[in-house]
This record gives C-alpha cells, sequence and structure tokens, in this order.
C-alpha cells in the first residue's frame, strides 16, 4: 500500500481536507473510518451505491465531544441524533443532497480497539486527520485487495446478530467480493441470533440487499445460509409444494427465481419502449410482493379428478400471511397497503385472454390506477419464473395485453376519470344515503371509463333511465 499516495488523495477531497485543517488546528484526534477508505482503495466511491452521494464516516474520542461545535462551524451544518443513549449507540449525523456525514465516539480508548470491534475486516481502516497516520486490523488491506468479506473477531456476530445481515449486503453491492469460508459456516451455525434482531432493523437491511445490483444473489444467500426462513417462517410451506403444468419449478423456488426475473421484466419493458421510472420505494414494494404474493399456495392445494394441481383464491391468503410479515418487520402502513393490492390483484393480468375486450382492460387500468406499471412488472417477473409447458404458448397473449394496459395506462382521463355526477344526483332520484348510493356511482363510473358516457348529462340520463324509483 502506498499511504503518501492514499494520503493525498484523501486530502484532496475538499470536506476531508476542511476538517483536516481544523483538526491539527485544534489538537483533535479525528479518524476518518470504514466505507469511505474502503470504497477508496477499490478504486469508487460510495456514491456508486448510496443515493445521498458521498458517505464520510468518522470516530472521534468521547472527551473531545465539544469538537462537533467546532465541525458544524466549519462546514456550516448542524448534526442531529440517532441511536440510543442508554445502549451507547449514538451518532451524530449530518445530512446534505450531496453528502452525508455520521460521527460516533471510539469503542475504547484507542483507535486500535474500536476497530477490533467493528465488523468485517474491509471496513475496520481508519486514517488519522491529525497526523495522517493509518490504522487497521490484520489483513485487512490484504481482504480488500483480494475482496474478501471476512470478521474482524470470533466475537463480531455475537455483539451484533444484524452483522450476519450486513454480510450478505456486502456480497450484494460490492463488486466481486465473497465471503470467507469460515465466514459462511459461522453464520450457517449462528443463525439463530437473527431471531434477536428488532423488525425495524431487519428490515433496513433487507431492503439494502433488494436494492442492491444483486438482489437475487442476496436473497439465494439468505435462504441457502438458513436464515430466509428463519426471518420469514411463513415461507417454509413452499419448500417442496409442487405446482401444475404452468410452472417448472415448486413454489419457493419460484419465489426466489422471480427476484431475478424482476430484472428481466425491467429490461423487457425497455426493449418495448415503455419505460416507467420507480422510485426506490416502488422497487422495494415490487421486490416484496414477488416475495410474498404466493404465500397463500401453501393454504389452497388441492387436486381435482384428474390429479391437475389448483390454487383457488390463495391471493386473499398470501394477503393475510404477508401482513403478518410486514407487522413484525415493521412496514410503513403505505408500503404494506400497496403490496397487499398487488398480490390481490396479481392473478389479474395473467387471467386475460386474447379475447379479453378494451372495456375489461380499462377497468382493470382504474382500478390498479398508478401502480398498473408495477402490476404488469410482477405479472412479466411472474410469467418468465414460469416455464411450464401450459405456460410457454401464453407469454405472446400475457406481453400483448401488458403493452395494451400501459397504452391505456396514459390516458389519465381512464386512471382518474372525473366524476360526472356525486352522491346528491342519485339521492335527487329517492334513494336514501346508503351502499346502493356507491353502487349506482360505481356503475355510472363504469361507463365512462368503457366510453359509453362522456359528459354529464349522458350520465343525468342513463341515471333517470336505469335508476329512477
Amino acid at each position: 500500500m502506498d499511504e503518501k499516495l492514499l494520503t493525498q488523495r484523501v486530502l484532496n477531497d475538499p470536506i476531508l481536507f476542511k476538517l483536516s485543517t481544523l483538526s491539527r488546528e485544534n489538537g483533535i484526534p479525528l479518524f476518518l473510518v470504514g466505507g469511505y477508505l474502503r470504497d477508496m482503495l477499490l478504486g469508487f466511491h460510495s456514491q456508486v451505491f448510496e443515493p445521498l452521494g458521498m458517505d464520510y464516516d468518522f470516530a472521534l474520542p468521547r472527551e473531545c465531544s465539544s469538537f462537533l461545535a467546532t465541525m458544524e462551524k466549519g462546514l456550516q451544518f448542524h448534526f442531529f441524533k440517532v441511536g440510543k443513549e442508554e445502549a451507547g449507540t449514538i451518532t451524530h449525523r449530518m445530512l446534505r443532497k450531496e453528502c452525508s456525514i455520521d460521527v460516533t465516539f471510539l469503542q475504547g480508548e484507542t483507535i486500535e480497539a474500536d476497530l477490533r470491534r467493528r465488523d468485517f475486516t474491509i471496513n475496520a481502516i481508519a486514517f488519522s486527520l491529525l497526523d495522517e497516520t493509518w490504522h487497521a486490523v490484520g489483513g485487512a488491506f490484504e481482504d480488500i485487495e483480494n475482496r474478501l468479506i471476512r470478521t474482524v473477531s470470533p466475537q463480531s456476530l455475537d455483539q451484533d446478530p444484524l452483522r450476519i445481515l450486513r454480510a450478505i449486503r456486502y456480497l450484494c453491492t460490492l463488486e466481486g467480493f465473497t465471503i470467507d469460508i469460515r465466514l459462511e459456516e459461522e453464520i450457517a451455525s449462528k443463525k439463530e441470533l437473527v431471531r434477536l434482531l428488532p423488525g425495524e432493523r431487519i428490515k433496513m437491511e433487507l431492503d439494502r440487499i433488494l436494492l442492491s445490483p444483486l438482489p437475487g444473489l442476496g436473497i439465494r444467500s439468505l435462504y441457502e445460509l438458513g436464515i430466509l426462513l428463519i426471518l420469514m417462517p411463513e415461507l417454509i410451506g413452499l419448500e417442496n409444494l409442487a405446482q401444475n403444468r404452468h410452472h417448472h419449478l415448486n413454489v419457493l423456488s419460484h419465489t426466489l427465481l422471480m427476484i431475478d426475473k424482476i430484472i428481466w421484466a425491467e429490461d423487457w419493458l425497455t426493449r418495448n419502449g415503455k419505460t416507467f421510472p420507480l422510485s426506490q420505494e416502488e422497487k422495494l414494494i415490487l421486490y416484496y410482493t414477488a416475495l410474498f404474493h404466493d404465500l397463500g399456495k401453501q393454504d389452497t392445494y388441492s387436486q381435482d379428478e384428474k390429479k391437475r394441481v389448483h390454487f383457488y383464491h390463495h391471493e386473499s391468503f398470501s394477503c393475510e400471511k404477508a401482513e403478518v410479515i410486514m407487522e413484525r418487520l415493521r412496514f410503513s402502513n403505505p408500503m404494506r397497503d400497496r403490496i397487499l393490492r398487488l398480490i390481490r390483484h396479481h392473478m389479474r393480468i395473467l387471467n386475460l385472454s386474447s379475447e379479453s375486450g378494451e372495456s375489461a382492460l380499462k377497468r382493470l387500468v382504474n382500478q390498479i390506477g398508478e401502480d398498473i406499471p408495477l402490476l404488469i412488472r410482477h405479472t412479466l417477473a411472474d410469467k418468465e419464473a414460469s416455464r411450464g409447458i401450459l405456460s410457454i404458448p401464453m407469454d405472446e397473449i400475457v406481453e400483448g395485453n401488458c403493452l395494451r394496459l400501459l397504452q391505456l395506462f396514459k390516458e389519465k382521463d381512464i386512471v382518474f376519470p372525473p366524476p360526472l355526477i356525486n352522491g346528491h344526483d342519485v339521492m335527487a332520484l329517492g334513494y336514501p344515503s346508503g351502499p346502493k348510493v356507491g353502487e349506482i356511482l360505481n356503475f355510472i363510473r363504469d361507463k365512462q371509463i368503457e366510453g359509453e358516457i362522456r359528459t354529464r348529462e349522458d350520465a343525468l340520463a342513463i341515471l333517470r333511465e336505469k335508476f329512477k324509483i
């Protein structure tokens, strides 16, 4: 390692140069640690993966806490606290559009003691902005060069079981890295520790895995190491559950394959000139829907007199199980509701035929609304992960209907039709306030979506003709 060259690269960063100046002027040992240095040594920076941009982590002796105010004044920002005081996990954080800065206090008396408490050797590196010295645990630089994920100490996973999930996350986000075989064995032997983790911490790491460049690798690794079924025991009943002739895999294998096929679906849309950008949250909704959509098949398996397999109404059972998982992992209510909505309707496009009329497609677009691009991606991935002898002839039909739906989705009067009449118009005919009024309004709206009604006068005419008491 050319320390002189690396030191120059660090100090070429204007934020780090400023903090180095403040550190020297005040005689305060401020250490740059972790991911920034790891990524610099790999030849790239963390904005490749982090939406906020540059991500700086610093360690500061606790007795030098007053230096936080100096940093705020020097960089003209303010820290806020995250973590728990009683657990000693407080982080002082600053967020800007172009970067984030985290400062924690040293765990131990020295930087060497602090590094020995970190998760993986590739993160156990520090650079002193006070005296421009480098510090690392044994093998850290070699592991970065060899792209190997290895724990700092045998106690690492016991100190924080979240590191089990974090190892998988690094496997998905750091290009070309592998997990040390001894770490794989340790994860397999200590996988039950993840039961001790709060749901929100688990979801945070699952989110990062699913948003990584290799989400399929991450989910498969979680399964192969025995972690996925501990986090989501609702999946256990799918492991050896055979399917009908639309599928070539059992239910769980199909589910895992769908994570890869979501990327295929995105490519398919791009090839067909139908790109609809997704937010980070929408991508997560799509991946979690794929994981949960067939949970109910274990409750609805049946065979008819010809030994054909069926899963009637499995969507509603899938929603029930998915809701339990999402409650346990502390999903937000809006994300939960959109995932359940997609699960409830995930068979709708697959059940359309080549003869399905424009009216049926318009009603579907209206009912699903802004989530049509998500449902289409899910449908394409579902279809592609199902390679049974009955599924292949359906390819052209499913893809054709997806294109028709996307074309209709562009027509905002279908997605959000302006109301032509209201409840008062219905009650003026003599109907009391109640469910019947809603049924009549839905009927009029359906006719509007189908193009049979275009004006308020048309709506009132049909209202008087069909519903006058």
